[in-house]
Protein backbone atom coordinates (compact mmCIF):
# COMPACT_ATOMS: atom_id res chain seq x y z
CA UNK A 1 0.00 0.00 0.00
CA UNK A 2 1.56 3.24 -0.86
CA UNK A 3 2.64 5.45 2.32
CA UNK A 4 -0.09 8.73 2.32
CA UNK A 5 -2.67 9.75 -0.29
CA UNK A 6 -1.98 13.51 -0.79
CA UNK A 7 -5.23 13.88 1.84
CA UNK A 8 -2.50 14.34 4.40
CA UNK A 9 -4.13 17.47 6.19
CA UNK A 10 -8.18 15.92 5.93
CA UNK A 11 -5.83 12.79 8.05
CA UNK A 12 -4.59 15.19 10.49
CA UNK A 13 -7.43 17.26 10.69
CA UNK A 14 -9.76 13.72 11.81
CA UNK A 15 -7.68 12.99 13.98
CA UNK A 16 -7.86 16.39 15.66
CA UNK A 17 -11.32 16.28 15.43
CA UNK A 18 -11.13 12.78 17.13
CA UNK A 19 -8.48 14.10 19.79
CA UNK A 20 -11.80 17.04 20.80
CA UNK A 21 -14.21 14.13 21.21
CA UNK A 22 -11.99 12.33 23.50
CA UNK A 23 -11.31 15.40 25.64
CA UNK A 24 -15.01 15.56 25.94
CA UNK A 25 -14.81 11.90 26.99
CA UNK A 26 -16.74 10.54 23.66
CA UNK A 27 -14.02 7.69 23.86
CA UNK A 28 -15.62 5.01 21.43
CA UNK A 29 -16.89 8.08 18.71
CA UNK A 30 -13.22 9.28 19.64
CA UNK A 31 -11.58 5.86 18.47
CA UNK A 32 -13.40 4.84 15.24
CA UNK A 33 -12.57 8.48 13.99
CA UNK A 34 -8.35 7.93 14.87
CA UNK A 35 -8.81 4.30 13.57
CA UNK A 36 -10.53 5.41 10.25
CA UNK A 37 -8.88 4.92 7.12
CA UNK A 38 -5.58 4.28 9.16
CA UNK A 39 -6.52 0.34 10.09
CA UNK A 40 -7.74 -2.86 7.82
CA UNK A 41 -10.86 -4.76 9.29
CA UNK A 42 -10.99 -8.73 8.88
CA UNK A 43 -13.83 -10.02 6.40
CA UNK A 44 -14.82 -13.22 5.59
CA UNK A 45 -17.01 -15.03 3.09
CA UNK A 46 -19.93 -17.36 4.52
CA UNK A 47 -19.61 -19.60 0.96
CA UNK A 48 -15.84 -20.37 1.31
CA UNK A 49 -14.71 -20.11 4.31
CA UNK A 50 -11.82 -16.97 3.32
CA UNK A 51 -11.23 -13.97 4.76
CA UNK A 52 -8.84 -10.87 4.70
CA UNK A 53 -8.50 -7.51 5.61
CA UNK A 54 -10.15 -4.16 4.10
CA UNK A 55 -9.40 -0.89 5.24
CA UNK A 56 -11.78 0.45 8.00
CA UNK A 57 -14.34 3.30 7.55
CA UNK A 58 -15.73 5.05 10.44
CA UNK A 59 -19.20 6.42 8.38
CA UNK A 60 -19.18 9.33 10.70
CA UNK A 61 -20.98 12.52 10.01
CA UNK A 62 -18.40 14.19 11.68
CA UNK A 63 -15.49 12.45 10.31
CA UNK A 64 -13.47 14.55 7.37
CA UNK A 65 -12.70 11.68 5.42
CA UNK A 66 -16.09 9.56 5.67
CA UNK A 67 -18.48 12.92 5.28
CA UNK A 68 -16.24 13.95 1.77
CA UNK A 69 -16.60 10.38 0.24
CA UNK A 70 -20.43 10.48 1.05
CA UNK A 71 -21.05 13.94 -0.86
CA UNK A 72 -19.49 12.53 -3.67
CA UNK A 73 -21.81 9.77 -3.77
CA UNK A 74 -24.49 11.89 -3.21
CA UNK A 75 -24.05 14.45 -5.52
CA UNK A 76 -23.40 11.60 -8.34
CA UNK A 77 -27.09 10.61 -6.68
CA UNK A 78 -28.26 14.03 -7.16
CA UNK A 79 -27.13 14.35 -10.53
CA UNK A 80 -28.19 11.45 -11.97
CA UNK A 81 -31.99 12.74 -10.25
CA UNK A 82 -31.69 15.92 -12.25
CA UNK A 83 -31.49 14.06 -15.59
CA UNK A 84 -34.65 12.81 -15.19
CA UNK A 85 -36.22 16.00 -13.95
CA UNK A 86 -38.35 18.48 -16.92
CA UNK A 87 -38.92 21.42 -14.47
CA UNK A 88 -36.01 21.30 -12.17
CA UNK A 89 -36.19 23.99 -9.34
CA UNK A 90 -34.41 24.62 -5.89
CA UNK A 91 -36.18 25.54 -3.02
CA UNK A 92 -34.57 27.07 0.13
CA UNK A 93 -37.11 26.99 3.32
CA UNK A 94 -35.60 28.83 6.76
CA UNK A 95 -36.81 28.13 10.14
CA UNK A 96 -35.86 31.17 12.56
CA UNK A 97 -32.76 31.37 14.60
CA UNK A 98 -34.24 29.48 18.07
CA UNK A 99 -32.72 28.36 21.31
CA UNK A 100 -35.33 24.96 20.87
CA UNK A 101 -33.23 21.61 21.34
CA UNK A 102 -31.97 21.44 17.65
CA UNK A 103 -33.38 17.87 17.59
CA UNK A 104 -36.73 19.57 17.92
CA UNK A 105 -36.39 21.66 15.66
CA UNK A 106 -35.25 19.64 12.82
CA UNK A 107 -38.27 17.27 13.42
CA UNK A 108 -40.45 20.75 13.42
CA UNK A 109 -39.14 20.96 9.95
CA UNK A 110 -39.19 17.86 8.61
CA UNK A 111 -42.98 17.95 9.74
CA UNK A 112 -43.49 21.39 8.37
CA UNK A 113 -42.30 20.27 4.79
CA UNK A 114 -44.60 17.34 4.60
CA UNK A 115 -47.11 19.85 5.16
CA UNK A 116 -46.06 21.65 2.45
CA UNK A 117 -46.16 19.33 0.19
CA UNK A 118 -50.19 18.49 0.69
CA UNK A 119 -50.33 22.11 -0.63
CA UNK A 120 -52.10 23.02 -3.51
CA UNK A 121 -48.85 24.60 -4.78
CA UNK A 122 -47.14 21.07 -4.71
CA UNK A 123 -50.28 19.49 -6.30
CA UNK A 124 -48.08 19.20 -10.13
CA UNK A 125 -44.63 18.29 -8.24
CA UNK A 126 -42.89 15.20 -9.52
CA UNK A 127 -40.39 14.29 -6.76
CA UNK A 128 -37.36 15.32 -5.32
CA UNK A 129 -34.65 15.17 -2.77
CA UNK A 130 -33.80 17.74 0.49
CA UNK A 131 -31.16 18.49 3.12
CA UNK A 132 -31.45 19.90 5.87
CA UNK A 133 -28.49 22.03 6.89
CA UNK A 134 -27.75 22.97 10.84
CA UNK A 135 -25.61 26.02 11.19
CA UNK A 136 -24.20 26.41 15.36
CA UNK A 137 -24.86 29.87 16.24
CA UNK A 138 -23.88 31.78 19.50
CA UNK A 139 -27.96 32.56 20.56
CA UNK A 140 -28.69 28.81 19.38
CA UNK A 141 -29.16 27.03 15.62
CA UNK A 142 -30.01 27.98 12.25
CA UNK A 143 -31.73 25.57 10.81
CA UNK A 144 -32.90 25.52 6.93
CA UNK A 145 -33.68 22.79 4.33
CA UNK A 146 -32.85 22.98 0.27
CA UNK A 147 -35.28 21.39 -1.68
CA UNK A 148 -34.08 20.06 -5.23
CA UNK A 149 -37.63 18.66 -7.15
CA UNK A 150 -39.39 18.74 -10.75
CA UNK A 151 -42.06 20.65 -11.06
CA UNK A 152 -43.67 23.84 -12.71
CA UNK A 153 -43.66 27.16 -12.31
CA UNK A 154 -44.36 28.37 -8.22
CA UNK A 155 -44.66 32.20 -7.56
CA UNK A 156 -42.28 33.61 -4.88
CA UNK A 157 -45.10 34.98 -2.81
CA UNK A 158 -47.36 32.36 -3.12
CA UNK A 159 -45.09 29.80 -1.24
CA UNK A 160 -43.94 32.61 1.02
CA UNK A 161 -47.63 32.80 1.92
CA UNK A 162 -48.02 28.87 2.17
CA UNK A 163 -44.57 28.56 4.36
CA UNK A 164 -45.89 31.55 6.60
CA UNK A 165 -49.40 29.93 7.40
CA UNK A 166 -47.86 26.76 7.96
CA UNK A 167 -44.40 27.72 10.68
CA UNK A 168 -46.75 31.14 11.81
CA UNK A 169 -44.08 32.98 11.56
CA UNK A 170 -44.97 36.21 10.42
CA UNK A 171 -41.45 36.92 7.70
CA UNK A 172 -40.14 33.73 6.91
CA UNK A 173 -37.08 33.05 4.36
CA UNK A 174 -38.06 31.51 1.53
CA UNK A 175 -35.85 31.29 -2.11
CA UNK A 176 -36.97 29.79 -4.66
CA UNK A 177 -35.29 29.54 -8.76
CA UNK A 178 -34.82 27.36 -11.40
CA UNK A 179 -31.76 25.00 -11.61
CA UNK A 180 -32.22 23.33 -15.44
CA UNK A 181 -28.33 23.78 -15.56
CA UNK A 182 -27.84 20.63 -13.06
CA UNK A 183 -25.36 23.12 -10.93
CA UNK A 184 -27.88 23.04 -8.02
CA UNK A 185 -27.42 19.92 -7.41
CA UNK A 186 -23.87 20.35 -6.51
CA UNK A 187 -25.02 23.19 -4.51
CA UNK A 188 -27.46 20.72 -2.65
CA UNK A 189 -25.41 18.05 -2.08
CA UNK A 190 -22.58 19.83 -0.44
CA UNK A 191 -23.63 20.60 2.95
CA UNK A 192 -23.58 16.55 2.59
CA UNK A 193 -20.08 16.93 3.80
CA UNK A 194 -20.66 20.20 6.08
CA UNK A 195 -19.87 18.38 8.77
CA UNK A 196 -15.96 18.15 7.32
CA UNK A 197 -16.14 22.30 7.36
CA UNK A 198 -15.30 22.48 10.28
CA UNK A 199 -15.84 25.29 12.95
CA UNK A 200 -12.45 27.21 14.91
CA UNK A 201 -14.24 26.54 18.07
CA UNK A 202 -14.47 22.75 19.33
CA UNK A 203 -17.29 23.26 21.16
CA UNK A 204 -19.12 23.47 18.14
CA UNK A 205 -17.94 20.35 16.64
CA UNK A 206 -19.66 18.88 19.85
CA UNK A 207 -22.84 21.01 19.38
CA UNK A 208 -23.06 19.94 16.11
CA UNK A 209 -22.70 16.43 16.70
CA UNK A 210 -24.96 16.20 19.35
CA UNK A 211 -27.47 18.45 17.44
CA UNK A 212 -27.84 16.28 14.41
CA UNK A 213 -26.95 12.90 16.22
CA UNK A 214 -29.92 10.31 15.42
CA UNK A 215 -31.60 13.00 12.91
CA UNK A 216 -31.71 12.09 9.22
CA UNK A 217 -30.74 15.01 7.53
CA UNK A 218 -31.17 13.74 3.90
CA UNK A 219 -34.29 12.29 2.53
CA UNK A 220 -36.16 11.84 -1.26
CA UNK A 221 -39.94 11.95 -2.03
CA UNK A 222 -42.18 11.44 -4.85
CA UNK A 223 -40.83 9.72 -7.23
CA UNK A 224 -37.59 9.22 -6.32
CA UNK A 225 -38.73 8.23 -2.77
CA UNK A 226 -35.60 5.31 -1.56
CA UNK A 227 -34.78 5.39 -5.47
CA UNK A 228 -31.31 3.29 -5.44
CA UNK A 229 -28.48 4.84 -7.61
CA UNK A 230 -28.42 2.44 -9.97
CA UNK A 231 -32.68 3.00 -10.89
CA UNK A 232 -31.99 6.40 -11.82
CA UNK A 233 -28.66 6.51 -13.64
CA UNK A 234 -28.53 7.54 -17.47
CA UNK A 235 -28.25 4.53 -19.78
CA UNK A 236 -24.58 3.42 -20.16
CA UNK A 237 -23.21 4.84 -17.01
CA UNK A 238 -20.99 2.99 -14.84
CA UNK A 239 -22.35 2.00 -12.19
CA UNK A 240 -20.09 0.19 -9.19
CA UNK A 241 -21.26 -3.58 -8.59
CA UNK A 242 -20.92 -5.15 -4.96
CA UNK A 243 -17.38 -6.33 -4.02
CA UNK A 244 -17.43 -10.20 -4.83
CA UNK A 245 -15.26 -12.50 -2.41
CA UNK A 246 -11.94 -12.32 -3.90
CA UNK A 247 -11.25 -16.33 -3.70
CA UNK A 248 -14.87 -17.96 -4.66
CA UNK A 249 -16.23 -14.69 -6.75
CA UNK A 250 -19.48 -15.07 -5.49
CA UNK A 251 -21.35 -11.83 -4.16
CA UNK A 252 -23.59 -11.54 -1.15
CA UNK A 253 -21.53 -13.89 1.01
CA UNK A 254 -18.90 -10.82 2.56
CA UNK A 255 -19.19 -9.90 5.72
CA UNK A 256 -17.41 -7.77 8.54
CA UNK A 257 -16.18 -9.97 11.25
CA UNK A 258 -17.49 -8.11 13.91
CA UNK A 259 -20.90 -8.71 12.50
CA UNK A 260 -20.14 -12.60 13.20
CA UNK A 261 -21.88 -12.61 16.77
CA UNK A 262 -25.25 -11.36 15.51
CA UNK A 263 -25.05 -13.61 12.34
CA UNK A 264 -23.67 -16.82 14.15
CA UNK A 265 -24.51 -16.70 17.84
CA UNK A 266 -22.41 -18.59 20.00
CA UNK A 267 -20.83 -20.51 17.34
CA UNK A 268 -19.23 -17.66 16.30
CA UNK A 269 -16.11 -17.55 18.20
CA UNK A 270 -14.77 -21.22 17.64
CA UNK A 271 -15.57 -20.30 13.69
CA UNK A 272 -13.34 -17.59 14.11
CA UNK A 273 -10.73 -19.55 15.74
CA UNK A 274 -10.41 -22.29 13.30
CA UNK A 275 -10.27 -19.45 10.25
CA UNK A 276 -7.64 -17.03 11.38
CA UNK A 277 -6.84 -18.81 15.31
CA UNK A 278 -7.50 -15.66 17.26
CA UNK A 279 -10.19 -13.20 17.86
CA UNK A 280 -10.19 -10.22 14.70
CA UNK A 281 -8.53 -7.04 15.57
CA UNK A 282 -8.14 -3.45 13.58
CA UNK A 283 -4.74 -3.59 12.29
CA UNK A 284 -2.69 -1.12 12.29
CA UNK A 285 -1.57 0.48 8.66
CA UNK A 286 1.66 1.10 9.69
CA UNK A 287 3.31 3.26 6.59
CA UNK A 288 0.05 5.96 6.93
CA UNK A 289 0.60 5.96 10.69
CA UNK A 290 4.47 6.89 10.25
CA UNK A 291 3.42 9.63 8.08
CA UNK A 292 1.05 11.30 10.17
CA UNK A 293 3.23 10.69 12.83
CA UNK A 294 6.36 12.73 11.22
CA UNK A 295 7.11 16.35 12.79
CA UNK A 296 5.95 19.34 10.96
CA UNK A 297 8.65 20.89 9.25
CA UNK A 298 9.04 24.45 9.60
CA UNK A 299 10.09 26.21 6.34
CA UNK A 300 11.56 29.44 6.78
CA UNK A 301 9.64 32.37 4.46
CA UNK A 302 11.97 34.39 2.08
CA UNK A 303 11.70 38.01 1.06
Amino acid sequence: MAALPKRKKHYLRKRAVANTFREHHFDELSRKLYDCQETETLVCCSNCGSHWYVITKCRQRVCPLCAYEESQRRAAYLVAMTHQMKNVKLLTLTLPRSEIRAQDQIKTLRRYFSLLRRHALFKQVVGGAYQIEVKTKTDGFHIHMHILFDGPYMPRQMLFTAWREITDVEAPQVDIRAANDHGAAQYVCKYAAKSAQFYDDPQDIIRWYLATKGQRLFATFGRWYNAKFREIMPEGTFVPTPQPCPFCKTIGHTFYARDGPYMFGKDWQPMLRGLCGSDPIDIPIQQIRDELDKPVEKTQSTI
